[in-house]
C-alpha cells in the first residue's frame, strides 16, 4: 500500500514539476529550469522502476497522480 501511495505522490509531483519547468523555460529562467530538470529526472526514474518491476497498481496510481498534478497546476498555479 505504501508503494502505491508513493507512486501516486511521485506522479503528482512529476507533472507539477514538469509544468513549472516549462514555465521557467518560457520565462527564460535557466537556473530554475535546470534545477527542476534534475527533479524531473528523479521522478521519471521512479516510474521506470515501477514499470520494470511490473508494479501495475503502482503504475496506475502514478498515472492518476500525474493527471491530478497537471490539472491542479494548470487550474490554480499557472496564473
Amino acid at each position: 500500500m505504501l508503494v502505491i501511495l508513493f507512486a501516486f505522490i511521485c506522479g503528482m509531483l512529476l507533472d507539477i514539476v514538469w509544468t513549472k519547468t516549462v514555465s521557467a523555460v518560457g520565462y527564460r529562467r535557466p537556473l530554475i529550469a535546470a534545477n527542476l530538470s534534475v527533479a524531473l529526472y528523479a521522478l521519471t526514474a521512479v516510474s521506470t522502476v515501477l514499470i520494470v518491476e511490473q508494479c501495475f497498481a503502482a503504475c496506475i496510481a502514478y498515472a492518476v497522480g500525474s493527471w491530478i498534478g497537471s490539472y491542479v497546476t494548470v487550474k490554480w498555479w499557472s496564473k
